[in-house]
């Protein structure tokens, strides 16, 4: 009976450790590692308020920013994040506010991270919602990141365009993460 009880509090011990690994800040954790440990991840607002925009519109409301539809006009979004001192990983997650595109009209986008092209996403004629880029790449050496979303086609004139979210609660985050 003793035995079973002290393997349980070992179990117990176990568990927690693991909720608290779950749960810690994005910290690599080496023993004897100095306390200013390189981050393992970061997390932004992407689109957020301190964005840069070119679109037909730029900042619409309290919550949306676009109009976007022309690879001419240079549309994107674009910011400069300071995280890990190099990231492998990047996680994207945006959310199409409005959607006006007619006529089987899409806006393709590319993901750029300090000049490098590391993924891609459309938004075609009647989606509305969030978008989840999940991309690994060759490492890119940090700490600080212009990260940018720039519109890679041209939609027809009269073939509408689409707004992103940048505020509220909708997703507009970006996750830089240094990867083994």
């Amino acid at each position: 009976m003793r035995r079973t009880t002290k393997l349980a509090g070992v179990g117990l011990l176990t568990v927690v450790a693991v909720m608290f690994l779950a749960v810690a800040p994005g910290y690599a954790t080496t023993v004897g590692a100095p306390a200013s440990a390189d981050r393992v991840s970061s997390t932004f607002q992407f689109p957020s308020s301190g964005s840069t925009v070119v679109a037909s519109v730029g900042f619409i409301d309290d919550h949306q920013v676009g109009y976007f539809w022309s690879a001419a006009r240079g549309d994107r979004v674009t910011q400069t994040f300071s995280g890990p001192s190099s990231v492998r990983r990047a996680i994207l997650k945006v959310e199409v506010v409005t959607n006006a595109l007619t006529n089987g009209a899409h806006v393709d986008w590319n993901l750029v991270i300090k000049g490098h092209v590391v993924g891609s996403f459309s938004v075609v004629e009647g989606f509305i919602g969030p978008i989840t880029v999940d991309v690994t790449f060759p490492r890119i050496v940090g700490p600080n990141y212009k990260v940018t979303i720039r519109v890679t086609n041209e939609v027809p004139t009269g073939d509408g365009s689409h707004t992103l979210a940048y505020a509220g609660a909708y997703a507009h985050s970006i996750i830089l993460r240094r990867l083994p």
